[in-house]
């Protein structure tokens, strides 16, 4: 190198470059540090977003689960149930099964064509004997 007379040029010190190499270093640190952190946000916020679909859902199903308790505890609920399901009768009532194979046998057969021509108390009075 050509120097002109008197003036001295300062090489790069050792110091100096240890610690640009530092400051990049622990920049690069910082950034990866910074970058971890917002994806992590991110992935809080959509299990925050996914715990309020599920909220949601959760109380639509209660509010229905107490609407059926609402109707299930009415004195209309337990006397259907009673009578349908239970085949309970009130004093004074007469319970009739129909069992499916007689239905079907008469749905099949002339029968039928002729209990349309009946009237109905004699009908009645054809399935009570």
């Amino acid at each position: 190198m050509i120097q002109a007379k008197g003036s001295h040029v300062k090489e790069p010190s050792r110091g100096r470059k240890w610690l640009k190499l530092f400051v990049l270093v622990s920049g690069l640190y910082l950034t990866w540090v910074l970058a971890r952190g917002i994806l992590d946000i991110r992935q809080a916020y959509r299990r925050v977003d996914e715990s309020g679909k599920r909220l949601a859902e959760a109380q639509a199903k209660n509010e229905e689960l107490k609407k059926k308790m609402a109707e299930v505890q009415t004195r209309e609920y337990v006397e259907r149930v009673a009578r349908n399901e239970l085949l309970m009768q009130k004093a004074g009532e007469m319970v009739v099964v129909l069992s499916q194979m007689e239905t079907r046998s008469s749905q099949g057969s002339g029968e039928a064509k002729e209990e349309k021509e009946l009237p109905n108390y004699l009908k009645w009075w054809n399935l009570i004997k």
